[in-house]
């Protein structure tokens, strides 16, 4: 079964302490219950407790913003986000990606699906390409100038077939465990989209 986290920004890098502090007592919000389980300098790793459901986020520092990342899929990953924020005061955004990073992080690897949007060929608004190497083909290179990536499927350096959306979502399809999955995220995928 695919594993899926997504990431949130929380403002500036120096806020980590305030944080801290909100979640170090084990903290109630949103419907949820919040619990640390690692607290380094720069980081924090807990887990949210909600709808029956554990689930595992870090929060780190990375370029002077704060970061969070949740282990699940879009819907449970917010509610968690709005757990964690409301105990410290925070606000959540979702990360926007550019398309040229998307595209970026499919160059010289093996693309499974591609989604475009805002295409500008008349009367289509979304096209999905699919196959074993998607991105070997004419039609790819074609739509790539004339459209948006929104979400992709990619086989990273380490044979993990990830999809990473414009919104930064992400999906191992790979088999992950949700630490493992998070690890990837920050050490690998955030560096190379986020400006």
């Amino acid at each position: 079964m695919p594993s899926a986290c997504k990431v949130y920004e929380l403002g500036e890098a120096d806020k980590l302490p305030l944080l801290r502090e909100a979640l170090k007592p084990g903290a109630e919000a949103a419907g949820a219950k919040l619990t640390l389980t690692e607290s380094g300098g720069l980081s924090l790793r807990g887990v949210a407790e909600l709808a029956g459901r554990a689930v595992v986020f870090e929060v780190f520092g990375f370029k002077g913003k704060l970061y969070l990342i949740v282990a699940a899929g879009k819907k449970l990953a917010r509610r968690v986000a709005a757990g964690v924020t409301e105990a410290a005061g925070l606000d959540a955004r979702e990360v926007e990606v550019p398309s040229r990073r998307i595209s970026g992080l499919c160059e010289g690897r093996v693309v499974k699906l591609v989604v475009f949007g805002m295409v500008r060929v008349p009367g289509l608004r979304r096209v999905m390409l699919t196959g074993d190497a998607v991105s070997d083909t004419d039609v790819y290179g074609e739509l790539s100038q004339l459209s948006e990536v929104k979400y992709a499927v990619f086989e990273d350096e380490s044979g993990v077939l990830l999809g990473v959306s414009d919104r930064l979502s992400v999906v191992a399809y790979s088999k992950l465990r949700d630490e493992e999955l998070i690890e990837l995220v920050k050490e690998r995928l955030l560096p190379s989209v986020i400006q």
